[in-house]
């Protein structure tokens, strides 16, 4: 955990019978949770030691206040602006290692997000496994408007957004509400309550193995980066989960009509 200043907190909710959900929450709420060098280090630096901690099943991504995120910084872009193109190098450096920090975590991310995403948060809500959108949510890849280039968050936009779509935002610099994020596949659900459909999204993620979950982020990542070419990958990744433990006791408890030893509730 980081002090009382943190820009970013991290909390958990302890789960009947074992297990904890993970919730980060941006900590900026005066500022509509914009992004500072020192919101990416703790974020960097909360999911670093995260991974670590096996215990966890689920991580919720939100923003506390009114806003998810409205993007960077003030005082953090003028100061970009009056660096090298070798120390922006580094900034960009660090802001990509944020987001690898994210996509590189094989539990089930979910962003829940609010007010404004402008900005990099967009890249955020892209590099969880989905989203949840207050219906009135308003994103915006504001680079452009700029002369900035959405250019760190890029490869993450284009593994979720349609690319018609993500080109025309990210060329006119558009707020879309979000309605159209869903359909341009950004976020999958929109609701009046984020609470409510959080709530049971969790409970979904926990009736299910936690071992299968970060297995199928695994297997989809690398799928991913071999053009979801069929091959020996996959027959490997079945026939692993059919003899693990896990597959084991879940095809028993299918059998005799129990409860699976990994199923949690948050009720």
């Amino acid at each position: 955990m980081m002090n009382a200043t943190s820009h970013v907190k991290l909390e958990y909710t302890n789960l009947a019978h074992g297990g904890r959900v993970a919730r980060l929450q941006l900590n900026r709420p005066d500022q509509a949770n914009a992004f500072s060098g020192e919101m990416m280090t703790e974020i960097a630096a909360h999911l670093s030691g995260l991974s670590g901690l096996s215990d966890v099943r689920v991580l919720v991504i939100s923003g506390l206040g009114k806003h998810f995120s409205a993007g960077a910084d003030l005082n953090w872009m003028k100061s970009s602006a009056a660096l090298s193109f070798e120390e922006n190098l580094k900034d960009a450096a660090q802001l990509k290692d944020m987001f690898e920090s994210i996509v590189n975590l094989p539990i089930p991310k979910i962003a829940v997000v609010q007010g404004a995403v402008y900005g990099g948060a967009v890249g955020i809500v892209a590099c969880c496994d989905y989203a949840i959108a207050n219906t009135g949510t308003k994103f915006c890849l504001s680079e452009a408007k700029l002369g900035l280039v959405p250019a760190v968050i890029g490869p993450y936009l284009l593994r979720k957004i349609r690319q018609g779509s993500l080109k025309r935002l990210a060329l006119t610099a558009q707020v879309f509400m979000a309605p159209e994020a869903k359909e341009a596949g950004l976020v999958e659900i929109v609701t009046d309550n984020t609470d409510e459909a959080l709530k049971n999204e969790l409970n979904a993620l926990l009736a299910c193995g936690p071992n299968a979950q970060i297995a199928i982020n695994k297997l989809f990542e690398s799928l991913r980066k071999n053009a979801f070419a069929q091959g020996k990958e996959t027959i490997e990744a079945i026939a692993k989960a059919r003899t693990s433990a896990e597959g084991q006791a879940g095809l028993s408890s299918f059998f005799a009509k129990s409860t699976p030893p990994w199923v949690r509730s948050l009720d």
